[in-house]
Protein backbone atom coordinates (compact mmCIF):
# COMPACT_ATOMS: atom_id res chain seq x y z
CA UNK A 1 0.00 0.00 0.00
CA UNK A 2 1.43 3.35 -0.86
CA UNK A 3 1.39 6.18 1.35
CA UNK A 4 -0.42 9.84 -0.33
CA UNK A 5 2.06 12.13 0.18
CA UNK A 6 0.99 16.05 1.13
CA UNK A 7 1.84 17.82 -2.27
CA UNK A 8 3.57 21.07 -1.64
CA UNK A 9 4.47 23.95 -4.39
CA UNK A 10 7.13 25.90 -4.61
CA UNK A 11 7.64 29.59 -5.71
CA UNK A 12 11.59 31.21 -6.66
CA UNK A 13 12.24 34.93 -5.90
CA UNK A 14 15.14 36.83 -6.67
CA UNK A 15 16.78 39.73 -4.76
CA UNK A 16 18.59 41.85 -7.05
CA UNK A 17 20.83 44.00 -3.82
CA UNK A 18 22.36 46.83 -5.01
CA UNK A 19 23.73 49.28 -2.28
CA UNK A 20 20.81 48.96 0.14
CA UNK A 21 18.35 48.41 -2.89
CA UNK A 22 16.45 46.13 -4.44
CA UNK A 23 14.79 45.91 -7.83
CA UNK A 24 10.88 45.09 -7.95
CA UNK A 25 8.22 45.19 -10.53
CA UNK A 26 4.86 46.10 -10.97
CA UNK A 27 2.25 43.57 -11.41
CA UNK A 28 0.23 44.03 -14.38
CA UNK A 29 -2.74 42.30 -15.95
CA UNK A 30 -2.34 39.26 -14.17
CA UNK A 31 -5.79 38.73 -12.22
CA UNK A 32 -4.19 38.28 -9.14
CA UNK A 33 -2.59 42.05 -7.26
CA UNK A 34 -2.19 43.79 -10.18
CA UNK A 35 -0.56 47.43 -9.22
CA UNK A 36 1.19 45.48 -6.48
CA UNK A 37 5.14 45.49 -6.47
CA UNK A 38 7.43 41.72 -6.38
CA UNK A 39 10.54 40.79 -6.92
CA UNK A 40 11.06 39.10 -10.08
CA UNK A 41 9.65 35.60 -9.66
CA UNK A 42 8.02 32.80 -10.65
CA UNK A 43 6.29 29.24 -9.60
CA UNK A 44 8.58 26.34 -9.97
CA UNK A 45 6.93 23.62 -12.20
CA UNK A 46 9.49 21.10 -11.63
CA UNK A 47 12.30 19.54 -14.42
CA UNK A 48 15.14 21.61 -12.78
CA UNK A 49 17.37 22.85 -9.67
CA UNK A 50 15.63 25.64 -8.07
CA UNK A 51 18.58 28.10 -8.44
CA UNK A 52 18.02 27.33 -12.23
CA UNK A 53 14.33 27.95 -11.94
CA UNK A 54 15.38 31.46 -9.89
CA UNK A 55 17.66 32.64 -12.77
CA UNK A 56 15.89 31.47 -15.56
CA UNK A 57 12.56 33.60 -14.46
CA UNK A 58 14.91 36.73 -13.38
CA UNK A 59 15.93 36.50 -17.46
CA UNK A 60 12.68 36.07 -18.53
CA UNK A 61 11.20 39.36 -16.90
CA UNK A 62 14.13 41.72 -16.55
CA UNK A 63 17.04 40.40 -19.21
CA UNK A 64 19.55 40.43 -16.54
CA UNK A 65 21.72 37.37 -16.59
CA UNK A 66 23.00 35.44 -13.71
CA UNK A 67 24.59 32.06 -13.40
CA UNK A 68 22.63 29.64 -11.08
CA UNK A 69 25.59 28.64 -8.85
CA UNK A 70 26.02 32.81 -8.35
CA UNK A 71 22.95 33.02 -6.84
CA UNK A 72 22.70 32.72 -2.60
CA UNK A 73 19.46 31.20 -1.02
CA UNK A 74 18.98 33.88 1.51
CA UNK A 75 15.57 33.13 3.12
CA UNK A 76 13.05 29.87 2.82
CA UNK A 77 9.14 30.95 3.62
CA UNK A 78 6.33 28.39 4.29
CA UNK A 79 3.35 30.32 3.20
CA UNK A 80 -0.50 29.85 2.76
CA UNK A 81 -1.18 32.53 0.97
CA UNK A 82 -1.73 33.62 -2.52
CA UNK A 83 -4.12 33.51 -5.77
CA UNK A 84 -4.85 30.00 -4.21
CA UNK A 85 -4.62 30.16 -0.77
CA UNK A 86 -3.02 27.46 -1.04
CA UNK A 87 0.83 26.23 1.07
CA UNK A 88 3.77 26.84 -0.65
CA UNK A 89 6.98 27.32 0.04
CA UNK A 90 9.13 30.69 -1.40
CA UNK A 91 13.00 30.84 -1.58
CA UNK A 92 13.87 33.67 -2.17
CA UNK A 93 17.41 33.98 -3.57
CA UNK A 94 19.79 36.64 -3.71
CA UNK A 95 22.08 38.18 -6.27
CA UNK A 96 24.88 40.53 -5.62
CA UNK A 97 26.35 40.32 -9.03
CA UNK A 98 24.59 40.10 -12.30
CA UNK A 99 25.44 41.03 -15.90
CA UNK A 100 22.74 43.28 -18.28
CA UNK A 101 20.45 46.54 -17.33
CA UNK A 102 17.20 44.96 -15.79
CA UNK A 103 14.22 46.22 -18.44
CA UNK A 104 10.64 45.03 -18.25
CA UNK A 105 10.98 42.00 -20.99
CA UNK A 106 7.07 41.07 -19.90
CA UNK A 107 5.08 44.11 -20.32
CA UNK A 108 1.82 42.03 -21.19
CA UNK A 109 2.26 41.22 -17.00
CA UNK A 110 4.39 44.16 -15.61
CA UNK A 111 4.50 48.03 -16.16
CA UNK A 112 7.30 49.13 -13.69
CA UNK A 113 10.54 48.32 -13.14
CA UNK A 114 12.13 50.08 -10.61
CA UNK A 115 15.04 50.14 -7.63
CA UNK A 116 13.68 50.41 -4.09
CA UNK A 117 15.67 51.30 -0.65
CA UNK A 118 15.25 48.00 1.22
CA UNK A 119 15.18 49.06 4.72
CA UNK A 120 11.58 51.27 3.38
CA UNK A 121 9.94 49.03 1.37
CA UNK A 122 6.55 51.08 -0.38
CA UNK A 123 3.38 49.72 1.06
CA UNK A 124 2.53 48.77 -2.31
CA UNK A 125 4.96 45.38 -2.10
CA UNK A 126 2.83 42.33 -1.63
CA UNK A 127 3.17 41.45 1.89
CA UNK A 128 4.72 38.36 2.18
CA UNK A 129 7.39 39.71 0.08
CA UNK A 130 8.37 42.26 1.70
CA UNK A 131 8.49 39.73 5.11
CA UNK A 132 10.63 37.80 2.61
CA UNK A 133 13.38 40.38 1.34
CA UNK A 134 13.59 41.82 5.31
CA UNK A 135 14.18 38.50 6.22
CA UNK A 136 16.55 37.35 3.49
CA UNK A 137 18.73 40.87 4.29
CA UNK A 138 18.64 40.38 7.63
CA UNK A 139 20.12 36.55 7.97
CA UNK A 140 16.58 34.74 8.91
CA UNK A 141 16.84 31.95 7.10
CA UNK A 142 13.30 30.99 7.50
CA UNK A 143 9.67 32.31 8.30
CA UNK A 144 6.27 31.60 8.09
CA UNK A 145 3.32 34.13 6.28
CA UNK A 146 -0.34 33.22 6.40
CA UNK A 147 -0.71 31.41 8.95
CA UNK A 148 -2.77 33.33 11.88
CA UNK A 149 -5.64 33.65 8.83
CA UNK A 150 -5.69 30.35 8.09
CA UNK A 151 -8.89 28.50 9.44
Amino acid sequence: MSRQRFPLTSSVFVILHDEGRVLLLRRRNTGWKDGYLSLPAGSHDGGEPLAAAAARELNEETGVVVEPQALRLAHLMHCRSGDSDAEWLGAFFRADAWSGEPRLMEANKHDHLGWYEAARLPDEVIPYTAQGIACALNGMPYSDFGWSDAG
